[in-house]
């Protein structure tokens, strides 16, 4: 009886041994599948917060680099410069001189330049010169110490915004020149279609080439600032043709005498032209007083 018991119980007994184990196993690889997706989930979610923080980076790195293409206005100001500075100086040729070798020294050079002698022998003229704006305020005081300076007029025209707006409309006229010419490649079948694509492009192309032209000239009267100098040699007394005094004499006189044989020239042409008229009237007065007299004999025989 006991061992049929014992037959019976062992293999219950074994039976129930393995079930446990085999839920034990089973909780063991449900906590390790459940570990193994948390270690794998939360790389993920480590990776989707650095994302964005890398995003941020990048959009603030691409801000960073767009601020720098763009120059700063109050940093980087275009401004033009321009001015006319008399001198008054004893010899002109000297003085001319000085200022090429002034203009050599601050890398610029001279665009324009002409002089002229008037009656009483004194030089005079015009120099205009070019130089880097950074060595236009060097350039002015070296100049000034050449002779005496009469007349300065300095001025200086601020153009950044000009050069701006001038920027930004390039840039759209590009932006627009391309989509016109994906356009043309890839939409525009019809002749009509790319005729009239074709003529935009062109007039788009115009307005690119016209807004380079201005911003190009800008570019470079800002880089280079200009000066006008005028040098001139003294006079005894200073006179509206630039002659000295005795000449001027000279003229007035020339000048009245002139005038006085205008007037004779004029008197002598009325005198002539009136003569045939007063021997007319004198010979008039003659009949007259002759008929008179001899009214007056006939008269006096009566008597």
């Amino acid at each position: 009886m006991k061992t049929k018991l014992l037959y019976y119980a062992l293999p219950l007994l074994l039976t129930f041994t393995i079930w446990s184990c085999g839920d034990k196993s089973e909780q063991q690889m449900l906590k390790s599948d459940k570990s193994y997706e948390m270690s794998h989930e939360n790389p993920g979610s480590r990776n989707n917060n650095i994302a964005p923080t890398l995003k941020s980076t990048t959009n603030l790195d691409a801000k960073e680099k767009a601020e720098e293409k763009i120059p700063d206005v109050k940093d980087q100001r275009m401004i033009i410069r321009t001015g006319s500075l008399s001198i008054e100086t004893d010899k002109y040729d000297d003085a001319e001189k000085k200022i090429t070798d002034i203009v050599i020294k601050y890398s610029g050079f001279i665009s324009n330049s002409k002089s002229t002698v008037n009656s009483s022998g004194n030089k005079s003229g015009t120099i205009t010169v070019k130089v880097p704006a950074d060595k236009y305020d060097a350039l002015i005081s070296d100049v000034s110490k050449i002779g005496k300076v009469m007349n300065q007029n300095i001025q200086a025209n601020d153009v950044t915004e000009e050069y701006v707006d001038l920027e930004s409309r390039l840039k759209t006229q590009k932006e627009l020149e391309q989509r016109l010419i994906k356009l043309l490649s890839e939409k525009a079948s019809k002749l009509a279609e790319v005729i009239e694509v074709e003529d935009k492009l062109a007039s788009v192309r115009q307005k690119i080439e016209s807004y380079e032209g201005k911003m190009k000239l800008l570019k470079s009267q800002s880089d280079l600032s200009t000066l006008t100098i005028s040098v001139y040699e003294p006079s005894m007394i200073s006179t509206s043709s630039g002659g000295g005094f005795f000449y001027e004499l000279g003229q007035a006189v020339k000048k009245g005498l002139s005038g006085f044989t205008n007037v004779l020239a004029v008197s002598i042409t009325i005198l002539i032209a009136i003569i045939p008229i007063l021997a007319i009237i004198f010979m008039i007065f003659l009949i007259i007083k002759r008929i008179i007299k001899n009214r007056k004999t006939k008269k006096d025989s009566l008597k």
